[in-house]
């Protein structure tokens, strides 16, 4: 077991900084919708997000 894992602790290790990456690119993007910047101009005549502006209000 030990002898695999010195094999191949460079794969590991390489493993292990891209999963982190990936973690914090989705932490980011699931922090920044929370925030609500979606990146809305409120220019409703180029926008296709069909955010809360887009909406008709009743």
């Amino acid at each position: 077991m030990f002898a695999w894992i010195s094999n191949n602790i460079v794969t590991i290790i390489s493993v292990c900084v891209v999963l982190a990456l990936i973690g914090l690119a989705v932490f980011s993007l699931v922090r920044d919708k929370k925030k609500g910047s979606g990146g809305c101009t409120g220019n409703c005549a180029t926008c296709r997000m069909g955010c809360s502006y887009n909406q008709v209000k009743k």
